[in-house]
C-alpha cells in the first residue's frame, strides 16, 4: 500500500509576506533547513534526510484561500554601500523603497504539502523528516512565524483529508511553471549561501572600509502546478415530457446570465452572511457594480453546443459548470444552486428545467482531458480593443470613401491579432501561438455569424470575431477567451486535424557534415520510443514504425510516418502519410493525436556521429516554406535510392526509369528527368541526384524513392532561370 509524507504548517497570524503567492515547496524546504540548523551544524542523519527530500518529485500543495491586501512601501538600504565609502552611518542616503503586498487567509487552516512514497525505504527516510518538521519556527519572511507537524498517511487517508480540505489544492503538471521546488543540490546551495554570509562584508586592503559581496542564490527548479476544478454537467429538459430543450446558440449569453443570476439569488437566500462573496464568485462584481476578486476564483457556466458530428445542429442542450479550486464556495453548494432551476425558453415559449446529468462524453469534444494544438471558436470571441469600423450600407453605394481599403482591413486584423494575444494571457493560456486566423463567418457549416451574438449583450457586433488558433504545444480544455468568457462567449473547441508536418529547428550540437538519412533514422527511433511512452506496453502501430504486426520488414503500401532532414533550413521533419503520398490524403485522427503527445516537449536528440542536438519546435507554413512552393523544376537535396536494380543498363537509364515509375505510383505527372550525379553505395545500392521538370507547376512536398520514409529522395524547387543558366554553363 502506497504511503504519503504529509507536512502541515500553520502561521501564528493569518498573514503571509513572502513573494510569489502562497508558500512554495522551496519555502518549506528552506524552513526545514533553518529549523534544523538553529542549534548548530546539521547532523549527518539530517543531511541525508534533506538530500533524500530534495530528490523527490514535487509534492501536492494545498493552501487556504488568500486575499491580496493593499500594497505598502518599506524603505530599506540597497546593496550599494561602496558608493558611500563603506560608511554605515550613511545608510539613510541609499535607502530604496520596497513594495510589500501581504496575503490574508484563515489562520485556522494549515498549509499542506504531500509527497508520495514509493517503497519502504522511502518511508524510513520520511520518518526523519517528520522529526525535522517539529523544529520549524517560521515560513517566509522573518515576521511570518509558524509551526509545523508531519505525518505518514496512507493513500486513503490522504484522499479523505484532501476531500475535506477547505481551500485550493494544486497538483504538479507537465510544462514549465513558476513555482520553486527543491531539486538535487538545493541543500548544498543553502549551506553555501549561509557560509558566504560570514564573508559578506570584508575589510579593504587599507583597512579603512569594507566591501560587500552578494551571497550565491539558492538552487531551485521551476515546476508547473494546476488546480483541481470540480465539473458537473446539466441537461436542458422540457418540463412537460423531460425531453431535450435545445437552446439557440446565438442566445448562449442570455442563457448563462439567467442561470448565473438565478443561482446567485438562491445562494443569497441560503447564505445571507456571504452575499458579497457570492457576488464576487458568481457575478464577478460587488453590489455597487464594481469589479471584485481574481478571475481565477470565479465559477464558469459554459454552454455546450452539440458538435462532434457533421449533422449536429450546434444548439445548446447541456451546460458545464466549472468550479475552480481557488473558489471559496464549496462545489456542492454551487451544484445545489444550479440544479433544478426552472427557466423560460426563448423559442419554445415553455418552461425548461436544469437537471444534473452523468453523461460527460460531450466534454471530450471541448478538449477536457484531450489536449490539442489547434482550436476554433464555437461562440465568437469578444475583443473590445479590436473593433471594426462600421460601414453605412446606404452611403457605401455612393461614397467610395465609405468602403474599406486593404490597409484599413490589414490594420483591423493586426489589432485583433494583438487583442487575441492579450485575451489568451488574461485566460492564463501560457502556450505560445504559432498562427491566428480571424473572420466574422463561422468555421463550422452550421455555425452562426458574429453579428447575431451581439443582440441583448453589452458587446458590440464590431468587436466579435471567430478565431482559429494554432499553438506550438498541446493545450487542454475547456478553453474560453476574451472579455465574454464568463458569459458563454469565446468558447473554443479542439480541431481534430493533423498538422501534417512537424518540424524542429536544430539550435545547437550539429556536426559540420551531417548525414541526412542518418539524422532522419535517429529522429525515427526517438519518435517511436516516445510513442511507446504514450501508449504504454501495447503493440506499436504500423503508422509509427512502418512494420506489420509480426515485426517483419514493411513491404506493403500501408501509410506510415516519414522522417526527413532539410539541409537548406536545418530542420528535422516528421511527415504524416497524407503529406507524403498524394493517394493517401485522408487523416488518422487517433494516431495523429498520439503523435502530437509523443512530440510534446521533444527538445533533445542523440544522433550518434551527427551530434547531441538541441531542438526547438517550429511551424511549417505551407504558403511560404520552400519545400511546399509550387514549381515546374525540382532538384534532389538528399539522395534518391532506386526501388529496383535493373541488369545490363546504365546508371542513368536505371535512375530515369525508376523515378518515372515512382512518380506514377505517387500520383504525380510524368516529368522530364535529368540525372545530375549518381553513386553506387555499398549495402545500399544505386543513388542519384536528379532534376525533375514538369509541364506545369507542381506544389510540394515531393519525397520519392526507396528511402523516402527515412530521409532520402527529398526534392526542393528550383527557379527556372537558374536551370537555364546551369544548362548553358554545362554546354
Amino acid at each position: 500500500m502506497s504511503s504519503t509524507l504529509s507536512i502541515s504548517v500553520r502561521l501564528h497570524e493569518g498573514w503571509y509576506h513572502g513573494s510569489g503567492g502562497p508558500p512554495s515547496p522551496a519555502r518549506l524546504f528552506q524552513a526545514l533547513v533553518a529549523g534544523a540548523g538553529i542549534s548548530g551544524p546539521l547532523a549527518c542523519e539530517t543531511v541525508e534526510s534533506l538530500e533524500w527530500l530534495e530528490k523527490q518529485p514535487p509534492p501536492i500543495v494545498a493552501s487556504p484561500h488568500t486575499t491580496p491586501q493593499k500594497r505598502y512601501v518599506n524603505y530599506v538600504p540597497n546593496n550599494d554601500l561602496d558608493a558611500k565609502q563603506g560608511d554605515h552611518r550613511r545608510l539613510g542616503d541609499i535607502r530604496v523603497k520596497k513594495e510589500i503586498a501581504p496575503l490574508v487567509f484563515d489562520p485556522t487552516i494549515p498549509f499542506l504539502f504531500a509527497w508520495k512514497l514509493e517503497d519502504e525505504a522511502a518511508v524510513e527516510s520520511a520518518k526523519t523528516v517528520t522529526r525535522l518538521a517539529d523544529r520549524v519556527y517560521q515560513l517566509g519572511r522573518c515576521i511570518d512565524m509558524a509551526w509545523a507537524w508531519s505525518e505518514i498517511l496512507t493513500e486513503e487517508e490522504l484522499q479523505e483529508r484532501l476531500g475535506e480540505y477547505p481551500g485550493a489544492i494544486n497538483y504538479p503538471a507537465a510544462g514549465t511553471g513558476d513555482v520553486d521546488c527543491p531539486t538535487p543540490g538545493s541543500l548544498s546551495s543553502l549551506m553555501q549561501r549561509y557560509q558566504a554570509g560570514a564573508h559578506q562584508f570584508d575589510t579593504t586592503a587599507d583597512g579603512k572600509g569594507q566591501t560587500f559581496r552578494q551571497r550565491p542564490k539558492p538552487r531551485w527548479t521551476k515546476v508547473c502546478y494546476e488546480g483541481t476544478a470540480s465539473r458537473f454537467v446539466l441537461d436542458l429538459r422540457r418540463s412537460e415530457d423531460a425531453g431535450f430543450a435545445p437552446w439557440p446558440l446565438e442566445r448562449a449569453s442570455a442563457l448563462v446570465e439567467v442561470i448565473r443570476d438565478a443561482a446567485a439569488e438562491r445562494l443569497r437566500h441560503a447564505m445571507q452572511h456571504r452575499i458579497a462573496e457570492i457576488d464576487r464568485i458568481l457575478v464577478g462584481r460587488k453590489p455597487d457594480g464594481e469589479n471584485a476578486g481574481p478571475t481565477s476564483a470565479r465559477v464558469r457556466i459554459i454552454p455546450l453546443a452539440s458538435i462532434g458530428h457533421p449533422q449536429a445542429d450546434m444548439q445548446v442542450r447541456r451546460i458545464l459548470v466549472e468550479v475552480p479550486g481557488e473558489c471559496s464556495l464549496r462545489a456542492d453548494d454551487i451544484a445545489w444552486a444550479v440544479s433544478g432551476l426552472s427557466l423560460d425558453h426563448p423559442v419554445l415559449q415553455d418552461r425548461i428545467d436544469l437537471t444534473r446529468s452523468d453523461e460527460e462524453s460531450q466534454l471530450g469534444f471541448y478538449g477536457v482531458n484531450k489536449p490539442s494544438r489547434i482550436w476554433r471558436s464555437v461562440t465568437p470571441v469578444a475583443l473590445p480593443d479590436a473593433k471594426r469600423r462600421r460601414i453605412d450600407p446606404d452611403r457605401v453605394k455612393t461614397d467610395e470613401k465609405e468602403k474599406k481599403g486593404g490597409h484599413e482591413k490589414f490594420a483591423e486584423y493586426e489589432r485583433a491579432s494583438f487583442a487575441v494575444g492579450q485575451a489568451l494571457r488574461h485566460a492564463n493560456v501560457a502556450a505560445r501561438v504559432s498562427s491566428i486566423r480571424l473572420q466574422r463567418e463561422p468555421f463550422d457549416p452550421r455555425g452562426v455569424r458574429v453579428e447575431q451574438f451581439a443582440e441583448g449583450t453589452r458587446f458590440s457586433k464590431h468587436c466579435l470575431w471567430h478565431v482559429e488558433l494554432e499553438f506550438e504545444s498541446l493545450v487542454r480544455g475547456p478553453m474560453l477567451i476574451g472579455d465574454g468568457r464568463f458569459l458563454g462567449l469565446g468558447l473554443m473547441r479542439p480541431l481534430k486535424r493533423a498538422a501534417g508536418v512537424y518540424a524542429f529547428s536544430i539550435e545547437s550540437g550539429l556536426q559540420s557534415s551531417p548525414d541526412p538519412i542518418r539524422l532522419s533514422k535517429a529522429m525515427r527511433r526517438a519518435v517511436m520510443a516516445r510513442t511507446r511512452d504514450v501508449i504504454g506496453p501495447s503493440r506499436l502501430p504500423s503508422y509509427f514504425s512502418g512494420h506489420p504486426e509480426d515485426g517483419s520488414s514493411g513491404r506493403t503500401e500501408k501509410p506510415h510516418l516519414a522522417f526527413a532532414f532539410d539541409p537548406l533550413e536545418g530542420h528535422l521533419m516528421v511527415i504524416a502519410p497524407g503529406q507524403l503520398d498524394k493517394r493517401n490524403a485522408g487523416s488518422d485522427a487517433e494516431n495523429a493525436m498520439t503523435l502530437e503527445q509523443a512530440l510534446e516537449e521533444l527538445d533533445q536528440l542523440r544522433a550518434g556521429e551527427d551530434g547531441f542536438l538541441q531542438l526547438r519546435p517550429v511551424v511549417v507554413d505551407a504558403t511560404c516554406h520552400h519545400l511546399f512552393q509550387a514549381s515546374r523544376v525540382w532538384e534532389s537535396i538528399t539522395p534518391y535510392d532506386v526501388n529496383h536494380h535493373a541488369r545490363k543498363s546504365t546508371a542513368e537509364s536505371v535512375l530515369t526509369r525508376d523515378v518515372l515509375s515512382e512518380c506514377e505510383r505517387r500520383g504525380l505527372p510524368r516529368p522530364k528527368v535529368s540525372v545530375l550525379q549518381w553513386n553506387a553505395v555499398s549495402k545500399s545500392g544505386l543513388q542519384g541526384w536528379l532534376r525533375l521538370e514538369f509541364k506545369d507547376a507542381i506544389p510540394g512536398l515531393i519525397i520519392l524513392g526507396r528511402s523516402r520514409h527515412t530521409g532520402g529522395g527529398l526534392f526542393s524547387p528550383v527557379k527556372e532561370h537558374r536551370v537555364t543558366d546551369r544548362k548553358q554553363s554545362e554546354s
